[in-house]
């Protein structure tokens, strides 16, 4: 297909489509969205511009494999309609993912985009569509900046926190997951007059823990967007359990117990209420937990997890009157199926793709804005798309306060 780029006239014949970053619901639907848009061109497009399109293997990582070296058809492989046509109903992604980093220090000292891009070269490549989160898609706008390519990409994330959309997919999907999780752990904590904790997915941003948490009646929801003060969450689970006898605390895993940004003396209480907890054997595997060194992915993200544990041995410490159990929702929620706003979104998204291609809007990912799907500059792309305080949600989240 004939298109603009750059001031100057292209033949796009393949295209070259990965996955990077954790997985989510929608990236199957966003391939077959672009390729159905690719098998409709291709019924009038004559045989020098018909469109082919293949799926990269493990994100970035495909790209740092030497086509000269490694077999083609263990770096890709052509993607047609029996791939994706059921496919695009599921979650995670068909060509696979990693957190291959391309612009690390450590891969830039190893030329490791030059790498990249000579690759794209020897595939035979005319275009990358990149589906990913900031960190993949800022990758994607750096590479195609560097070496002048015709580059796309799309917004995923769980955590929804993506500027330029109003919705990640991958986001409605882990809601409904946890919805389903969270009301299945409320009968049971109905039933032993217990209190839950759960902890659910959402790095910095906490939209899935607060979606899930109100849909779900949750008495109180804590967001790494707020001051946590333990003190509060303690009154919180005593007028709940004293008012029904039993709760359910959603803990996100950013949520933090200390924070620059958190007046000193809610920072001095909470750790006075945390030392406690160590200094206390019962508690031993949260000691081990609390000394055990942060670990990094290739990004620089800390990985994160744990924080329930935190707040559940609190808890027993501090409110023992009553009887409490901890579960880690975990990585569950970003699979099984893709709901339907995740499959429309991701079908979207591809579609709109397809249209930027055609239109020589290169280096732009699609976003929806009032129900509009926009483009948006890739080397614009940022995350840490946060709850405001003056959100509506925000102000509704600890059901128990409405007791």
């Amino acid at each position: 297909m004939k298109a603009k780029f750059n001031g100057k006239e292209i033949n796009i014949r393949k295209v070259g489509i990965l996955t990077g970053g954790g997985d989510c619901a929608g990236h199957n639907a966003v391939m077959f969205g672009l390729l159905r848009r690719i098998n409709q061109a291709n019924q009038s497009l004559p045989d020098n511009e018909k469109i082919e399109l293949l799926g990269l293997f493990e994100g970035w990582k495909s790209l740092t494999k030497d086509p000269a070296k490694v077999p083609v058809d263990q770096i890709m492989k052509p993607l047609n309609r029996a791939d994706l046509e059921d496919s695009f109903k599921e979650a995670g992604t068909i060509i696979k993912s990693s957190r291959t980093n391309l612009f690390s220090k450590a891969s830039v000292e190893k030329e490791l985009p030059e790498q990249a891009m000579a690759n794209v070269k020897k595939l035979g490549l005319d275009c990358l569509v990149v589906l990913g989160g900031d960190d993949t898609l800022g990758a994607a706008g750096k590479l195609g900046k560097q070496f002048t390519f015709p580059m796309f990409g799309a917004p995923k994330t769980m955590d929804n926190d993506v500027y330029g959309t109003e919705r990640t997919y991958g986001f409605a999907s882990a809601v409904e997951e946890s919805l389903h999780f969270l009301e299945n752990i409320t009968t049971t904590a109905r039933s032993h007059n217990r209190t839950f904790v759960v902890e659910l997915m959402g790095r910095h941003a906490g939209w899935v823990a607060l979606y899930a948490g109100i849909a779900a009646g949750a008495e109180v929801v804590i967001l790494p967007e707020e001051v946590v003060a333990l003190e509060e969450l303690f009154a919180r689970v005593r007028k709940a359990m004293k008012a029904q006898g039993y709760s359910v605390v959603v803990v996100s895993e950013g949520a933090r117990l200390f924070d620059k940004r958190y007046p000193d003396k809610i920072n001095k209480k909470n750790q006075e209420l945390l030392d406690a907890v160590l200094a206390d054997p019962k508690h031993a595997l949260v000691k081990a937990r609390h000394e055990m060194p942060k670990k990094k992915d290739s990004f620089g993200n800390e990985q994160l997890g744990g924080i329930g544990e935190y707040f559940y041995s609190l808890l027993q410490k501090h409110v023992p009157e009553y009887e409490y159990r901890l579960q880690v929702c975990g990585h569950a929620i970003r699979g099984g199926i893709a709901h339907m706003e995740d499959r429309v979104l991701g079908l979207r998204f591809g579609d709109a793709i397809f249209d930027f291609m055609k239109q020589g809007k290169f280096g732009v990912y699609p976003g929806l804005k009032a129900d509009e799907v926009i483009a948006n500059d890739l080397l614009e792309v940022k995350g840490e798309r946060f709850i405001p305080d003056t959100n509506q949600l925000y102000k509704m989240r600890n059901a128990v306060d409405f007791y």
